[in-house]
C-alpha cells in the first residue's frame, strides 16, 4: 500500500467503504471508463507519451492513478478526505496524499498539468466550489478532465445510496463549468449499451437495503463482467461519439 502523507486534519468522513471493496481495475466499469478516457486524451491531443504531472482529486482507492500510470508517462498524485480509501492505494510514481483542495496550498498551486475530477462532482452541494479549488492547483495551458454520472432519468436508490446528489447531461455538465476560464476540448457520453442496465437496476433496487451498493455496482459472476467487458470493445470501436450514455466525459483546456 501507499504512504498517505497527511496535508490536511483528518475528518470523518461516511462514504460506503463497500463501493471501495467492489473497486478493481479488471470491473467492467472502470475499464470502460479508462478506455473512453484515452479516446478523449487523443481528442484534445493531451500527451500521453510527455511526463506530465498530474492530480486526482477524490481517486478513491486510486483505480484510476494506477490506470493511468499503467497507460501513460505520467506521474499522477492522489488525494481524497476518505483515509482508508486512500490506504488502500498501491505504490505508484506520483504521490498519495489526504488533502483538502479548498485550502489551495501554495506549493500545489499551479504545479499540476492535468487536474482530474472523476466521479466527484455529483456528491457536492456546491460543484463550482470545488472545480474552482481544483483548478487554482492547474497551470495555464493545463487541462481539467471531468467525469460524472449521466441522466437524471436513471436516478435509483443506487444513487441514493452512494451519495449521488444529481446526474448530469452534457448541456448541464457545461453550465456547471462555465465561467470557469475554460476552453472545451473534448465532450462525450459514454456507457450507451448500459442504459437498459441501469433502468433494469432502478427497478430491481426500488427499496433500499444493506446491499444495495454491492448489487448495484458489482457483477455477480465473473463471467458477466467479461460479457460486458466485450460490449465495451464493441461499443467504443463502433460508436466513439454516442448519442447517449450513462457518464459524460470532459476535458478542458485552462486559459492564462
Amino acid at each position: 500500500m501507499s504512504e498517505v502523507e497527511l496535508l490536511s486534519e483528518v475528518r470523518r468522513q461516511s462514504f460506503p467503504e463497500e463501493w471501495y471493496d467492489a473497486s478493481e481495475e479488471s470491473h467492467f466499469w472502470f475499464r470502460w471508463r479508462m478506455r473512453t478516457l484515452s479516446l478523449a486524451l487523443a481528442d484534445a491531443k493531451v500527451g500521453t507519451n510527455r511526463p506530465l504531472r498530474a492530480l486526482d482529486v477524490g481517486c478513491g482507492s486510486g483505480v484510476l492513478a494506477a490506470q493511468l500510470e499503467a497507460a501513460t508517462a505520467w506521474s499522477v498524485d492522489a488525494t481524497d478526505l476518505n483515509l482508508p480509501a486512500l490506504e488502500r492505494c498501491r505504490p505508484r510514481r506520483g504521490r498519495t496524499f489526504y488533502y483538502d483542495v479548498t485550502e489551495r496550498r501554495a506549493e500545489l498551486s499551479g504545479a499540476y498539468d492535468v487536474v482530474i475530477l472523476f466521479d466527484l462532482l455529483e456528491h457536492l452541494s456546491d460543484p463550482r466550489a470545488m472545480a474552482k479549488a481544483a483548478l487554482a492547483h492547474l497551470k495555464p495551458g493545463g487541462t481539467l478532465l471531468v467525469n460524472v454520472p449521466a441522466l437524471p432519468s436513471l436516478t435509483s436508490e443506487y444513487d441514493r445510496a452512494a451519495g449521488h446528489l444529481r446526474r448530469y447531461t452534457r448541456r448541464s455538465l457545461e453550465r456547471e463549468l462555465d465561467g470557469l476560464g475554460l476552453r472545451t476540448l473534448a465532450l462525450r457520453y459514454w456507457g450507451l449499451s448500459l442504459v437498459p442496465l441501469l433502468a433494469a437496476r432502478k427497478i430491481v433496487l426500488a427499496r433500499p437495503g444493506p446491499c444495495t451498493i454491492d448489487r448495484g455496482f458489482r457483477p455477480p459472476l465473473s463471467a458477466i463482467n467479461a460479457a460486458l467487458c466485450a460490449l465495451m470493445r464493441l461499443e467504443t470501436w463502433g460508436l466513439r461519439q454516442p448519442p447517449l450514455g450513462t457518464s459524460v466525459l470532459y476535458a478542458g483546456l485552462k486559459g492564462p
